[in-house]
């Protein structure tokens, strides 16, 4: 029977934390106890300040109130019931000494009241004070009567108002002389006579405060005791049970192993020096197994040598085959053609597998065959080749290996052959790898011909592409270009201003129509096509289609995008309109003129008899304004004439800058009269423009007209200028005025249209010279000039031709 040692790691870990918390639990009582009797002298001497206090308010009201109050009622009279300070608050204060533990005293030396002398006790506070003169307060604990009191004493010093009664007993009151006699006298200023001693017992509350620390001190204990018992059954189940159970293990192993020596040794310990024993042990028969493993393994290392020269061999050669297989497909990648594939392929083949010959005959479509090396004698077909290729795949003969080349979808596409002249090397090869071999040249070969059609295939669908002169786009669901052709790539570079080449011209035409949203989520969730009109700087115009592609999970990814800039057709749009708009007004205009010219005539005539037959000044006043109305209307009816049959705009030919150069000469006193400049600048001289010279000179007078209108006096002026550009004559008309606001652009060559007052203008200046103007072919605009800040008409004509010129 085993006998453990007496002290186990419980009852150490026990004993250890029992004299931890006793220490803990004293120094616990100790301060607890330091602390309470803290506030209790905290306590105590606020009541003794509390008392001193009291005595100090009776003491000044009695000489500040009631003792001059009796001397003003009184005079020459002392009544010591109610003047005295001291034996006022002597009496106050006796009221006191019923409470049980309470103690005062004011007492002197040579005191006029013998029940008040100082005692032994007092006279040595007095000596105190007397030797220390800046202090004015001493506290601390006494034994008086056998009981312990807290004591605060402060010395009591003769004052000058205190001279009356204690110093010459000449001066003092009768009163008093009569009732003490000749006691208390001939004292001096600020000399200590006695103190003020306050006293409390405070044995009660120390008997209190010891048993509320004995109360504390057992609480602890008990809790002591249940912390103990918790952590007894805690160490028990989380360490002592554990360890006994690892040590169990070992003395089993012990046992078995022959160690009982060193298991009687063990159990005269306890767990931990017991664990530490049997790893100890432990450690000796590992290094004993470490000694015979390392035995073990010295033999064991012949045979790893030898399996890992065998897996070393192995990995290289699946290490080859895999480079082989990599090295096929990048052979694809390269070639263009089956037979191209063919001879760059066998040479790889017959390397990794060190053929002597590689033969490759197609069976598929006709019987070639291309061999390895280049001049070798090709391999012929067996006899039962058909079976090979349509059932097993592969056949090992003595000194060859026939491999069907199979496609993806198991056709097969042909025979390679292997031979060797050393008949050891076919046992050597793998069944599976042969088989893999023909499978991946029959893939590679399908997928270079599968490659070639869609290559084929792009390049015809690019030619199309290409072919179309719109810009034309195929993007994703995420605007990504996919294809572009070279018009869209152009429009591209030219509206980023050559920032983007890519094509994507969506994202850049969607920007002016922002607020329709995304025209290419309208038309891959509609799964309709999506057709808008973009409008670029007020001048551009273009018609974009989206039209989305359908796959075969009937859900648009992809969309076409096909732009067409239709601004010359808006451009031309508007000139027939303006065309069919003059026409017809210029026929109203026709027929009106003829209605009313007649009877104007006669207005006119019969005004002129009148005129001549009148003698009043006021009837010859009246009838000018008739005549002048009369003409003005016939003004208008030839302005109307002219609009609507004008002048044959013949396709004559003018000296631009001859013509520019009149007409400034002629308009410079009419400029002068307003005192507005004018000025002309010709960039080149002899420009010869497709347009007579009158219809040049009308064109250009109903401009300067409306560019005299428009500017102001005194500070008005007007600039002609002619330029050569794009093989057109550019003549330019610009003012300072108010300009043509934008709202009125579109409206300024309407007949009738004008922004003048009334009678001012007809509005038929502007819709004359756009009719000229276009008729031979010219064009005109209106804009705003940014060098004077008013309107700018541009007037673009045909330069004269050779032939034209007569040259």
């Amino acid at each position: 029977m085993l006998f453990r040692k007496p002290y186990s790691l419980q009852k150490q870990f026990l004993g250890g934390l029992a004299v931890a918390s006793l220490v803990l639990g004293i120094i616990f009582a100790i301060g607890f106890y330091i602390h309470m009797r803290t506030v209790l002298e905290d306590e105590v001497e606020a009541k003794a300040t509390l008392t001193f206090t009291q005595v100090d308010a009776v003491q000044n009201y009695v000489r500040k109130v009631l003792r001059p109050k009796m001397y003003e009622m009184i005079p020459e009279t002392f009544i010591i019931e109610a003047m005295s300070s001291s034996y006022i608050s002597r009496s106050v204060m006796e009221r006191f000494k019923g409470e049980e533990g309470y103690l005062y005293r004011r007492v002197a030396i040579d005191s006029r009241n013998p029940e008040f002398e100082a005692n032994t006790l007092e006279r040595g506070f007095v000596d105190y004070f007397s030797k220390h003169p800046s202090e004015g307060l001493w506290k601390g604990y006494k034994e008086i009567a056998g009981q312990r009191y807290y004591v605060m004493a402060r010395p009591v010093a003769y004052v000058e108002s205190c001279m009356r009664c204690h110093g010459d007993i000449n001066d003092a009151p009768v009163e008093v002389v009569r009732q003490y006699g000749e006691r208390g006298f001939n004292k001096e200023v600020d000399s200590i006579g006695g103190v003020d001693l306050v006293g409390i017992n405070v044995m009660a509350s120390l008997g209190q405060l010891q048993k509320t620390i004995i109360g504390y001190f057992a609480f602890f204990v008990v809790g002591a005791i249940v912390f103990f018992s918790t952590t007894n059954v805690l160490f028990k189940v989380l360490v002592v049970d554990n360890i006994k159970r690892i040590s169990k293990v070992f003395r089993k192993n012990l046992e078995e192993t022959g160690g009982a020596d060193l298991l009687d040794t063990i159990a005269e310990q306890d767990e931990i020096e017991e664990l530490e024993s049997g790893l100890l042990e432990l450690n000796n028969h590992l290094f004993s197994a470490r000694a015979q493993l390392k035995e073990y393994a010295e033999n064991l290392r012949t045979m790893v040598d030898e399996r890992t020269q065998e897996l070393t061999h192995e990995a290289l050669e699946r290490r080859s085959d895999v480079a082989l297989f990599i090295t096929m497909l990048s052979l694809m990648q390269k070639s263009r053609s089956r037979g191209e594939l063919l001879n760059l392929a066998m040479p790889e083949i017959g390397n990794r597998f060190r053929a002597t010959t590689v033969t490759y005959i197609c069976t598929f479509a006709s019987n070639n065959s291309y061999s390895w090396p280049r001049g070798a004698e090709a391999q012929t077909l067996p006899e039962d080749w058909l079976d090979i290729i349509t059932e097993s795949g592969i056949k090992f003969e003595d000194n060859r290996i026939i491999i069907s080349v199979e496609s993806s979808a198991g056709n097969a596409e042909g025979v390679l052959i292997l031979y060797w002249s050393d008949a050891r090397y076919v046992r050597l090869q793998d069944h599976g790898l042969m088989r893999a071999l023909g499978r991946q040249l029959g893939a590679a070969g399908e997928n270079l011909v599968a490659l070639d059609n869609m290559m084929r295939q792009m390049q015809t669908l690019q030619t199309i592409v290409e072919g179309i002169t719109d810009p034309l786009v195929l993007m994703d669901a995420s605007c990504n270009v996919l294809t572009a052709n070279k018009a869209a790539c152009a429009l591209s570079a030219e509206l980023s201003a050559g920032r983007d080449t890519s094509g994507n011209i969506l994202s850049m035409l969607s920007d002016y129509n922002a607020s329709d949203g995304c025209s290419m989520q309208l038309a891959l969730s509609r799964k309709v096509p999506f057709v808008d009109e973009v409008v670029i700087d007020d001048t551009r115009t273009f018609s974009m289609g989206i039209y989305p592609v359908i796959q075969g999970n009937n859900l648009p990814d992809r969309v076409v995008v096909h732009v067409r800039e239709t601004t010359r057709e808006k451009r031309m749009l508007a000139q027939m309109q303006q065309h069919e708009k003059l026409a017809t007004i210029g026929k109203l205009a026709a027929g009106l003129a003829h209605e009313i010219n007649n009877p104007l005539g006669v207005i006119l005539c019969y005004a002129e008899l009148l005129k001549g037959d009148a003698e009043d000044a006021q009837q010859n006043q009246d009838i000018d304004i008739i005549l002048r109305h009369t003409r003005h209307a016939q003004r208008v009816l030839r302005d109307l004439l002219d609009f609507a049959r004008p002048k044959v705009s013949r396709k004559g030919i003018s000296d631009v800058a001859h013509v520019v150069q009149s007409i400034t000469e002629v308009f410079s006193v009419q400029a002068a009269t307003k005192n507005v400049g004018l000025t002309s600048s010709v960039l080149a001289e002899h420009l010869f423009a497709a347009m007579g010279e009158q219809e040049l000179e009308q064109v250009l007078s109903n401009l300067v007209l409306n560019a005299l209108d428009a500017v102001e006096e005194h500070n008005g002026h007007i600039h002609l200028s002619v330029v050569q550009q794009d093989g057109a004559v550019v003549l330019s008309v610009e003012d300072n005025g108010e300009g043509v606001s934008p709202e009125n652009m579109h409206r300024i060559f309407d007949p009738f249209f004008t922004t003048k007052g009334p009678g001012s203008g007809t509005g038929l200046g502007l819709a004359i010279v756009y009719g000229m103007v276009t008729d031979l072919g010219g064009k005109v605009e209106a804009t705003s000039s940014v060098e004077f800040g008013g309107a700018k008409f541009v007037v673009q004509l045909p330069v004269a031709t050779s032939c034209e010129l007569g040259e």
